[in-house]
């Protein structure tokens, strides 16, 4: 079972990566969800309307001793966005400047 953590909504530009490059895609409402799962992974759902995209970030986290989570891993798109990151951030979790 999943548990929602916190829910951010932000409008900004967009830019749709792929292995074959980047394509501009102006700006454009989204909402991410943050959730953890009861082992060490979550996920962000993040749902654009206006282009009718939805993207499901898979997250893997390390605790240390006194229970501190670190991003050690992420999947589903190309590259985390500032949002998610600040998301992230915003609710205790460390992450590390190699993902920004």
């Amino acid at each position: 079972m999943s548990e929602l953590i916190d829910t951010m909504t932000v409008t900004s530009p967009l830019v749709l990566e792929g292995s074959w490059g980047e394509r501009k895609l102006g700006e454009h409402e989204s909402t991410l969800e943050l959730y953890y799962n009861k082992d060490n992974t979550g996920f962000i759902e993040w749902d654009i309307p206006s282009i009718d995209r939805f993207e499901c970030i898979g997250l893997w986290f390390e605790f240390d001793k006194v229970g501190s989570r670190s991003l050690v891993e992420y999947d589903g798109v190309m590259s985390l966005n500032d949002h998610a990151i600040a998301l992230l951030r915003k609710n205790n979790v460390f992450v590390s400047k190699d993902f920004e």
